[in-house]
């Protein structure tokens, strides 16, 4: 980009056209968007079979008809044969801008600006005028003294020229009206001196490449083992290192901990959480150097796993990587909050201002979500921080020898915050291990338990029809029946799952179905060995057994069988 830009003889200069040429890019981008839009309609698709709710239903079809249009632009962009921008001695002309003003008059235009933030925009500042108020339309949101020609389809080069080729046109105006160098050069000399030094100091951001890659590589283990790409389960989860206050406080698998913030409950999670990371850990990387923003990623994931374990933790397993996510977003905040006199102005103004709307916005959504984990989310962005404000950026020479020292306190500070949230971590109610145990156990329990009842029933309707006599039903009874309800009782009581859950419920019937059985088998052994010499209230035992077991049936049958709560995602 060219920062002092000299004037030509006027606007009257020869014209430049400027054509899209990222025009494989942009329909790479149009098929990755329809991908992202299938899988989340499928994603909440398949939450609305599982909870019912019918509004899931019209997000997903409205997911699909946005994906579908933003897909269909970037389509119709790519193979468009109209110039992106066009300079001449009219003006301004694109076919973005209002027909009423396309070209857009030299002698109307008083700054243009570049911002890389979107793909690159140009942004028009027009000169005051009663019939163009400075202001946005409440529906459309345009500013019609401030229109934005969008340059996503040139590459960042012609992006450049076209800024250059602007201000060249434009100086003379400028100094002719004695308003000396327009305020958008000013700010892009400073930026552009800046980030050549950041790009000097961090020429590879290596460290946010191998995170993600983590991420992404992680994610594609998963389906390797066959879990859903959209809706794991969260038994599957936990078995892959997801965090839970059980595992990590009764079980003491700590190291669930670092594990969870790896794993992702779907595509769309991943996409978001990786997507939030690259715009924001790029950034950060360049700021702090490699080793600190890996510091910063570990050290907030961990501590948003902590926060965790006092809220989602305490009834669910939790995933995601959204607290490192955060935390990186709260560090790059404070950074520039630190660093503010030797950050360009406008850059550290449009960072809070984007960077924090996204924060508030994140976390007001993330409360009125029961599967989001918030307490995840704040952690890490407390942490984050926190570590924003010790950690001394690449750039500043003044603390280039304090640096390890500020790095070593800041990890000393996770490690003692991570190790006072274990331990004041309240004792959890739910142990989602053990309901998965326990659930896995009765898919292979509950097919065994119906074949014995079954089993039992079939001999007594073969005795009532005379192709087998009493002494056959009971040697069936004592000798292959009994047995396989004990060894079904035995394998049910070595289960640990609390009563009060649907899953410990069922395990608790089952048993005692079991149980009751085998009682009934060994009365009606003891009644035909014994005979007239049988105790008078035996037959009232076996009636009051045959009650229970209609009762516990009829109460098995009304137990929903569902998992417990859902992962939670952050």
């Amino acid at each position: 980009m060219v920062l002092n830009p000299s004037p030509v003889s006027g606007p009257a200069a020869a014209t430049v056209v400027f054509l899209p040429t990222l025009r494989r890019q942009s329909l790479l981008l149009a098929v990755l968007t329809a991908l992202f839009g299938g899988l989340l309609s499928q994603s909440l698709v398949e939450a609305m079979r599982g909870t019912g709710s019918q509004w899931l239903g019209v997000a997903a079809g409205c997911a699909a008809l946005v994906t579908l249009w933003l897909a269909a632009r970037l389509v119709h962009q790519a193979i468009g044969r109209q110039p992106v921008l066009r300079l001449d001695a009219r003006g301004i002309g694109s076919t973005q801008l209002p027909a009423a003003t396309n070209p857009l008059a030299w002698d109307w235009l008083e700054d243009a600006e570049l911002d890389r933030a979107h793909g690159g925009q140009l942004r028009l500042v027009l000169r005051p005028d009663p019939a163009r108020p400075d202001r946005r339309h409440f529906l459309s949101g345009r500013n019609p003294a401030r229109p934005v020609i969008n340059l996503h389809m040139l590459t960042p080069e012609q992006q450049d020229e076209a800024f250059d080729a602007i201000h060249r046109r434009l100086a003379p105006l400028r100094a002719a009206a004695g308003l000396g160098e327009a305020a958008s050069l000013v700010q892009a000399r400073a930026t552009a001196q800046f980030e050549h030094e950041l790009d000097r100091l961090t020429p590879h951001t290596w460290a946010l490449y191998l995170v993600v890659a983590t991420n992404v590589a992680v994610w594609g283990l998963q389906l390797a083992d066959g879990i859903s790409p959209t809706t794991p389960k969260p038994a599957q989860l936990h078995q892959w290192g997801a965090n839970s206050a059980a595992a990590v406080l009764l079980d003491r698998e700590y190291w669930r901990l670092l594990t969870a913030p790896f794993l992702h409950g779907g595509a769309s999670h991943l996409g978001f959480n990786m997507l939030a990371l690259w715009a924001a850990g790029r950034q950060l990387s360049r700021l702090l150097g490699n080793a600190q923003f890996g510091l910063v990623y570990l050290a907030t994931a961990l501590c948003g796993s902590v926060a965790s374990l006092h809220s989602a933790g305490q009834s669910s397993v939790s995933v995601g990587a959204s607290g490192a996510v955060f935390g990186v977003l709260g560090a790059l905040l404070a950074a520039s909050l630190q660093y503010r006199h030797r950050l360009p102005p406008h850059d550290s103004r449009r960072l809070w201002a984007g960077l924090g709307l996204f924060v508030v916005y994140s976390l007001a959504y993330g409360f009125t979500q029961s599967n989001v984990d918030n307490a995840a989310h704040v952690g890490g962005l407390v942490a984050g921080l926190l570590l924003g404000l010790l950690l001394k950026g690449r750039f500043d020479l003044a603390a280039a020898g304090q640096r390890p020292a500020y790095a070593g306190l800041a990890m000393a500070g996770t490690a003692a915050a991570v190790v006072f949230g274990v331990m004041t971590t309240p004792v959890p109610q739910v142990w989602p291990g053990a309901i998965y145990e326990a659930q896995e156990s009765l898919r292979v329990i509950t097919p065994q338990f119906h074949a014995v009842f079954q089993g039992l029933e079939l001999a007594g309707q073969r005795r009532q029809q005379g192709q087998i006599n009493r002494r056959q039903y009971l040697a069936y009874a004592e000798q292959v029946a009994a047995p396989q309800c004990q060894r079904i009782a035995a394998r049910l009581r070595q289960l640990r799952v609390p009563q009060w859950d649907n899953t410990g419920q069922a395990v608790q019937l089952y048993r005692r179905m079991c149980e009751i059985m085998a009682e009934s088998i060994g009365l009606e052994l003891r009644k035909a060995r014994e005979g007239a010499y049988a105790p008078a209230d035996l037959d009232a035992r076996m009636r009051v057994l045959a009650d229970e077991m209609t009762g516990l049936a009829r109460r098995l049958n009304g137990i929903a069988r569902q998992s417990p709560a859902a992962p939670q995602g952050r």
